[in-house]
C-alpha cells in the first residue's frame, strides 16, 4: 500500500526542487548548463544510483517481483508501440514522430526513479531500474526510428549505455550478494544520492520553457492524456488481471504515469520534426504529472 501522506510530502519536496531549477534557468544559467547537467545525470549520477539500489538482500518475493515487473514493462512497451500506430492518424502528420515517441518513451528515468525511491526506498529504485530496461531498448531502436529510419549501431548504443551497464552490474552484484570495496561503495552511494535533487532541478529547467498556450494546444493535451491517464490505466488493469503483488503493481503504475521523455525534444530538434511541439509536450506533461502522480497514488493506496 502507498502511504498517501508520504507521497504528498514527497511531491512537495519534488515541487520545490523543480521550482529551484525553474528559477535558476530563468535567472542564472543558460542552455549550455542544462545540456551539461543532463549528461552528468545520465552518464554518472543515475548509473551510480542504479548500482547502489541493487545492493540489497535478495529473497524469493523480491526475485518474483523483479521478473514480474520486467514482464509488465516489456508488454507495456509493445502496447505503447501499438497505441502510437493507432491513435494519431487524425493528428497533423508532422507531429507523428513526437507523438509516437512520447507514447513509447516516458521520463521515468529522471522523474520516476526519485519518486520510486521516495515511496519504496532501495527496493523501489531496484525494480524501477529493471522496469526501465525494455524502455531503454525500445528508445534506442523503434523510438529513434520514428525520427530517423536509419538505425545504425543500435546494439552498440545499447551495450555502451551507462544505465544499461549499471543495471547489468547491479544484477550481477545482487545475484552474487557481493559487496564492493568500501571506498568505491561510498563513492557510488554519495553520487547516487544526488539523483533526486539534480533530476528534479533539471526537470524544473525544462519546465521553465512552458507557456500558457502550451496547455491550450489540443495536440499537447491529447498526448498528455495518453501518457498520464490511458497508459497507466492499462498497466493497472493488466496488473489486476494477472494478480500482481502490490509492490510490482505500485512501481509499474507510477512509472507508467510519467511524463513525455525529455529526449523527444532533443530528437525533434535534431531532425526538425515539430521541435516546438515536442518541447511543449515535455513541459506540459511534466507539470501535469505533478497532479497525475498523487491521483494514481490515491488509486493504489
Amino acid at each position: 500500500m502507498i502511504d498517501i501522506v508520504n507521497l504528498l510530502n514527497l511531491q512537495g519536496e519534488l515541487f520545490l526542487l523543480l521550482a529551484a531549477g525553474f528559477y535558476f534557468r530563468k535567472r542564472v544559467v543558460g542552455e549550455g548548463f542544462e545540456k551539461g547537467l543532463t549528461d552528468v545525470i545520465l552518464d554518472l549520477i543515475l548509473p551510480c544510483n542504479i548500482v547502489a539500489s541493487f545492493q540489497i538482500e535478495m529473497n524469493a518475493q523480491l526475485l518474483r517481483s523483479t521478473f514480474s515487473i520486467l514482464a509488465v514493462s516489456m508488454v507495456n512497451q509493445l502496447v505503447c508501440l501499438a497505441l502510437g500506430a493507432a491513435l494519431y492518424r487524425l493528428r497533423p502528420r508532422d507531429k507523428w514522430p513526437v507523438m509516437k515517441y512520447g507514447t513509447l518513451c516516458s521520463n521515468a528515468g529522471f522523474l520516476g526513479m526519485p519518486v520510486a525511491e521516495g515511496i519504496w526506498g532501495s527496493q523501489g529504485v531496484m525494480l524501477a531500474s529493471v522496469y526501465l530496461i525494455p524502455q531503454r531498448i525500445f528508445m534506442w531502436s523503434a523510438g529513434v526510428g520514428f525520427f530517423h529510419r536509419e538505425k545504425k549501431n543500435v546494439a552498440m548504443k545499447l551495450l555502451t549505455n551507462p544505465c544499461i551497464l549499471a543495471s547489468a552490474a547491479g544484477l550481477v552484484l545482487m545475484a552474487a550478494q557481493a559487496g564492493l570495496p568500501p571506498f568505491l561503495d561510498k563513492t557510488i552511494h554519495a553520487l547516487g544520492q544526488c539523483n533526486t535533487g539534480m533530476s528534479m532541478f533539471l526537470i524544473g529547467m525544462i519546465a521553465s520553457r512552458i507557456k500558457l498556450r502550451d496547455f491550450l494546444d489540443p495536440d499537447v493535451l491529447y498526448l498528455c492524456a495518453i501518457r498520464l491517464i490511458l497508459i497507466p490505466l492499462l498497466v493497472y488493469l493488466g496488473c489486476l488481471l494477472f494478480a500482481m503483488d502490490q509492490l510490482t503493481t505500485g512501481v509499474a503504475v507510477i512509472l507508467a504515469a510519467m511524463p513525455v521523455a525529455g529526449t523527444s525534444a532533443v530528437l525533434a530538434a535534431k531532425y526538425d520534426a515539430a521541435p516546438e511541439y515536442a518541447a511543449s509536450a515535455v513541459a506540459a506533461s511534466t507539470v501535469l504529472s505533478l497532479i497525475a502522480i498523487p491521483v494514481w497514488g490515491l488509486i493504489l493506496s
